[in-house]
């Protein structure tokens, strides 16, 4: 039974998130401010990118940064729920219920991109996973925070939206496994890169490899999302931005 609680656990986590990440942001807004869907226009894509192309910069903007919450509400519910609801208090056969509570909610987030890239709303066709990435990334680390300004670097040098995304997410991996093996030799330091000193979010319970794991799958579901785009970048046929000298 301990089993089963804790995988219903992170089942519900992860459905939750889901269903929280499938909602189609910019298809709303477009369909409901602008009647148009931005599936309809340029790369065809229902992200945030694509629809600030049609709809303005500013909506574009909007558009990323909800979906960005989208991607770090749910981690932070489930927080919350799995803190303050008494779960980690029960006892199942001996030892505590839950196993590994950090695990869980960042399934959630994880949730959230898979409900992005593929929502049950949208036929399963979505977004690339750009905004959930750097919504558990600035959502739960001020040092992630503070490195996701790397993007308009490298936006500059390059002038490719795709691989700009691609690199920042390359950063991110390096920058939290880089936290993780600090944290291995220096113990103290767990939870001190994360937004409130780590009294809320961590690395995790059994040993701290649940947060570099999961932001490790979420960048690998990017690229795997950008895999056209890096079709193109290869061609030479990728679309630079001209707004950025």
């Amino acid at each position: 039974m301990y089993i089963l609680y804790n995988i219903l656990i992170a089942l519900a986590c992860f459905v939750s998130g889901y269903l929280i990440g499938a909602f189609p942001t910019s298809v709303v807004i477009g369909k409901v401010f602008f009647h148009k869907d931005p599936r309809d226009y340029g790369s065809h894509n229902p992200g945030g990118t694509n629809a600030g192309r049609l709809f303005g910069k500013k909506v574009g903007l909007l558009i990323i940064i909800i979906d960005m919450i989208k991607t770090i509400a749910p981690l932070w519910i489930w927080w919350a729920i799995l803190t303050y609801s008494g779960l980690k208090d029960i006892q199942v056969e001996g030892q505590p219920l839950l196993w590994d509570a950090p695990l869980y909610y960042y399934l959630s987030a994880l949730g959230t991109c898979v409900g992005h890239c593929w929502p049950i709303y949208l036929g399963f066709k979505g977004g690339k996973a750009v905004s959930n990435f750097m919504g558990i990334a600035c959502g739960s680390s001020w040092v992630l925070f503070i490195a996701s300004f790397l993007y308009f670097v490298y936006l500059k040098m390059k002038k490719y939206v795709s691989l700009t995304a691609i690199l920042i997410a390359a950063t991110h991996v390096i920058v939290v496994w880089t936290i993780f093996i600090i944290n291995c030799f220096v113990p103290a330091t767990n939870g001190f890169v994360f937004w409130g000193w780590g009294a809320c979010l961590r690395l995790g319970d059994q040993g701290g490899w649940e947060f570099p794991t999961i932001m490790t799958i979420m960048a690998i579901i990017l690229v795997i999302r950008h895999s056209s785009n890096i079709q193109r970048l290869k061609e030479g046929n990728e679309r630079k931005i001209t707004w950025m000298k």
